[in-house]
């Protein structure tokens, strides 16, 4: 894939996954979230910088250790040349190898199961999703408010049963492109094909304002849910993965 296809699905991600603070540095973006996510809080390789390695991974070293976080890297296959193998010899670990995939297409498959769609996220939606994800209470006020600030056009999803929400999914729609995000289902009620019918029914809901395109990202060990999305039509795009540096 062109680079500059990576870099418009992850400013498009960015935005729909939207950190509280965002710093710019030569051509990076450093991002802040009480440590909610690691997406949230780390430093990504986006764009062409001019500063040496090392003066830029010092500073960000004492950005984030000043804000009592690890620091991280969000690299991808677009990442300058030699970075990852420089982080490397610095000590940094690598985390959480991810892929993302991509669809041009509608799935063009019933949907059998009974899904509610809103254009908002509302209170109930956020306590289901955080209740369901197992979020930690003490984040759980960070996490609202990265959700209140996404600025792209949204539609939650949700189904129920006994009562009681046992699946839920979120999609971000922004210049025609849509990301499926969160897409969580109780444990209990999982092989139902739940997860399917809620990425099928915020793919289609998306596709009456616009979206031509849809993009998700998925942890590379999660055979599964790779599964799933293959066979709604996504296809491999790119990888990326964090260089990680804890706390010392």
């Amino acid at each position: 894939m062109m680079k500059h296809d990576i870099l418009s699905l992850e400013e498009l991600a960015m935005n729909a996954h939207p950190a509280l603070q965002t710093y710019l540095y030569d051509g990076w973006a450093l991002r802040f979230s009480n440590g909610y996510t690691s997406r949230a809080n780390s430093a990504s390789t986006l764009y062409p910088s001019e500063l040496p390695f090392e003066e830029k991974v010092a500073f960000c070293e004492q950005i984030y250790t000043a804000r009592g976080l690890p620091t991280l890297f969000k690299l991808t296959d677009a990442s300058p040349a030699g970075f990852e193998a420089y982080l490397s010899e610095r000590g940094y670990q690598a985390i959480s190898p991810t892929h993302v995939f991509t669809c041009n297409a509608l799935p063009g498959m019933k949907i059998h199961h009974d899904v509610m769609i809103t254009k908002e996220i509302d209170l109930r939606w956020k306590e289901d999703y955080f209740r369901l994800n197992g979020t930690n209470l003490a984040m759980t006020d960070t996490a609202s408010a990265m959700i209140d600030n996404i600025l792209g056009n949204v539609f939650c999803a949700k189904i129920t049963a006994g009562g009681e929400t046992v699946a839920c999914g979120l999609c971000v729609e922004e210049r025609g492109y849509a990301g499926l995000f969160d897409i969580i289902v109780d444990p209990a009620y999982r092989r139902h094909g739940f997860a399917h019918a809620l990425c099928g029914s915020l793919m289609d809901a998306a596709a009456t304002i616009g979206a031509r395109s849809f993009y998700l990202s998925v942890v590379a060990q999660n055979a599964p849910a790779i599964a799933l999305y293959k066979k709604l039509g996504f296809a491999w795009c790119y990888n990326y993965l964090y260089m990680k540096k804890e706390l010392t």
